[in-house]
């Protein structure tokens, strides 16, 4: 069953970013802003445990980084989702971003109206990432992949690309179900496409080639 509204926290340090979203999601329709804050340190501080569906994070943040956000909040509510929010960043601080839990990866010139589109995407068991995002996390894997438009890397979708990151770092596939909040059968469905796609036959191969 569908909540009327979803219950939504802002976590960004640039004033007039901060506002703009602030304003913007007040007046949503689809979610409840419960609080917005400019640090990480403000957050611990100000949640008092209220349940959030939805975590709208800065990356680069003064003192404690979104990343230390996003996990002090993972351990706490695991269901809860993270989306970062940034300026365009390095393959590492991604790669980062994802491991620790996000479930997509913005940029701040992303319209209002598309950032909220996306996030109901994430509240409906998608991921979102923003293209230029989606090449860097290729290219973490592969440095080829920022240097040349293979066709592999085209026919990845954001989703593989999650469970990528989480196969070469040795996570279960049980443990990628629980993050991605899929199924594990789910999770196989998707190893196999990206198996054919990548003309591999096992995850050491999926290893040994990103």
């Amino acid at each position: 069953m569908k909540r009327d509204k979803f219950s939504l926290v802002i976590i960004e340090d640039n004033q007039v970013v901060l506002k703009a979203l602030t304003g913007y999601f007040n007046r949503s329709s689809k979610f409840e802003l419960l609080f917005s804050v400019n640090s990480t340190e403000a957050f611990i501080n100000t949640w008092k445990d209220q349940h959030i569906d939805m975590l709208l994070c800065d990356i680069g943040l003064p003192g404690k980084s979104g990343i230390e956000a996003t996990q002090y909040l993972k351990h706490k509510s695991p269901r809860t989702q993270v989306v970062m929010f940034t300026v365009f960043e390095d393959k590492e601080t991604v790669f980062q971003a994802l491991c620790v839990g996000a479930s997509g990866y913005l940029l701040k010139n992303t319209p209002l109206a598309k950032i909220e589109e996306h996030l109901l995407e994430v509240m409906d068991g998608g991921s979102v990432m923003s293209p230029q995002i989606a090449r860097m996390v290729i290219g973490y894997f592969n440095p080829l992949f920022a240097k040349q438009e293979t066709k592999e890397a085209d026919l990845l979708t954001q989703r593989e690309i999650e469970i990528i990151s989480m196969l070469q770092h040795g996570t279960p596939y049980k443990t990628v179900a629980e993050r991605l909040f899929i199924s594990v059968d789910t999770v196989k469905f998707h190893i196999r496409n990206i198996y054919g796609k990548l003309q591999i036959n096992s995850r050491s191969e999926l290893v040994n080639k990103y």
